[in-house]
């Protein structure tokens, strides 16, 4: 099981419930304790300064417990929380391997690969076709252009065009150019020859027969 990060020399992050508004709302932290409160049904705000607010999906019901959750999570990496009672809880939630997580290791992979060789096979992972990491990030783009058309609202088609020229017209190039440059450096190394695998030696050439008297055919 994983443990607790050791404690962030940083603000502590409040969570409350806004008196106005009803809305249960999160504010401070940086990059990492705001993926943990988007991961966990909060949506960003960013009016002079970044906030969250719970996402309008989450029940009524649900709300106190899914605001715990983001206490427990931001309390297992390593930020202190200041919470409303009902939200505040002493224990932590285990960490676990984001997504993102596992993408920004794999450009650390690449930043400290040692040659070409090892860059290119990194790379297989981003390019590789049908459930690759691009080729996937274009499925999510036209599962939201389906998602709009069936939405009818006005603007909705629009929306769903557009979801459909970034996979096409702008997701395409990147992964057209990425994979000219797996190839690329993959062939500026030369690989050595597997067991077997070297083509056989050509046969020498056949010595002319002699005829009876003495010249050749």
């Amino acid at each position: 099981m994983n443990e607790p990060a050791a404690p962030r020399k940083a603000p502590p992050i409040t969570v409350t419930r806004d008196a106005d508004t009803g809305r249960i709302t999160a504010h401070g932290g940086d990059g990492l304790a705001h993926g943990i409160l988007e991961r966990t049904f909060f949506l960003r705000e960013v009016r002079r300064v970044t906030w969250h607010r719970m996402s309008p999906t989450v029940e009524p019901a649900d709300q106190a417990a899914v605001a715990k959750l983001a206490v427990a999570r931001l309390q297992a990496a390593g930020y202190r929380v200041q919470a409303d009672p009902q939200f505040a809880t002493s224990t932590t939630d285990p960490r676990y391997v984001t997504t993102g997580r596992s993408i920004a290791n794999l450009a650390e992979s690449i930043r400290e690969a040692a040659g070409p060789a090892e860059v290119s096979d990194r790379l297989e992972e981003v390019t590789a076709a049908h459930d690759g990491i691009l080729a996937s990030l274009g499925q999510l783009l036209h599962s939201l252009a389906s998602v709009y058309d069936g939405l009818g609202g006005p603007a909705d088609r629009h929306v769903a065009a557009r979801m459909r020229y970034l996979a096409e017209h702008r997701l395409g190039p990147i992964a057209a150019d990425l994979l000219h440059t797996r190839a690329e450096l993959a062939d500026r190394t030369t690989a050595p020859a597997r067991p077997g695998s070297a083509l056989p030696a050509a046969a020498p050439p056949a010595i002319p027969a002699s005829t009876a008297s003495g010249r050749t055919r």
